[in-house]
């Protein structure tokens, strides 16, 4: 069993605006491009890795998703998790929808590139985090890797692909609610591509990972980001 991580905070600078707490959590907001006021909840240190967690349907407040926010902060990561509904206020996945959730990540993508630490951005989604991930990563949005976990490309944006950054894909094979031919779809789309994409999918897992499955499925979205980390720092120390 994976115990919870203590989480640490750091305040950002700039376009930031402190709105209050939500679960114990310190939670900030920025200004999105749409002018939507998105507030957001941060993990970890500054870093060289800036990771941007984007929570499933049932929203930012499900245990699951600040327990691996404190995960990854307590690896390494500064963690951005932003409460993307806010730019819409609503949660239904339409296509304007889809559109505005993807402007956010970029706006969150944006906001980790300010940080002076930062060498790198990753986006790891869940479920509808993983779709807007995709999304916004189908638009090029301008971050070093994405982990998509049981999620799937919205078709609007598969027609208007302009490309995707590396990609993680991980998908349980008995998954009902979003089924694993979705996964293994994408697979064949960055074959078709040529992107640079690895995948591993669950036999004994559903939608949303437990057990085993979670914890292995944390160390390879960490070794994932890794490879692409190190090529930062790698690159940094010739210059």
């Amino acid at each position: 069993m994976r115990s919870l991580r203590a989480l640490a905070f750091c305040y950002l600078l700039g376009s930031v605006v402190f709105v209050g707490a939500a679960g114990g959590q310190n939670t900030k907001s920025l200004r999105s491009t749409s002018g939507a006021k998105v507030a957001y909840e941060e993990f970890g240190a500054s870093s060289a890795g800036c990771l941007i967690i984007l929570h499933g349907a049932s929203g930012p407040s499900v245990p699951l998703y600040r327990d691996q926010a404190s995960f990854f902060g307590a690896h390494g990561f500064h963690v951005l998790m932003p409460h993307y509904f806010d730019a819409t206020g609503s949660t239904s996945p339409t296509p304007g929808n889809y559109q505005r959730w993807a402007e956010v990540a970029a706006d969150f993508v944006s906001e980790c590139k300010r940080q002076p630490a930062t060498r790198k951005v990753f986006v790891v989604g869940y479920s509808l985090g993983s779709s807007v991930a995709l999304a916004a990563g189908s638009q090029k949005v301008a971050v070093d890797a994405i982990a998509e976990w049981y999620g799937s490309l919205p078709d609007e944006f598969f027609y208007q692909m302009k490309g995707m950054p590396p990609l993680l894909i991980l998908h349980g094979e008995r998954d009902t609610n979003i089924p694993i031919m979705n996964a293994q779809q994408l697979v064949k789309l960055c074959e078709m591509k040529r992107l640079h994409c690895d995948h591993h999918f669950y036999s004994d897992q559903g939608h949303g990972f437990v057990g085993k499955a979670l914890d292995d499925a944390d160390q390879r979205t960490l070794s994932f980001f890794g490879q692409y980390l190190a090529k930062g720092e790698q690159t940094s120390a010739t210059h």
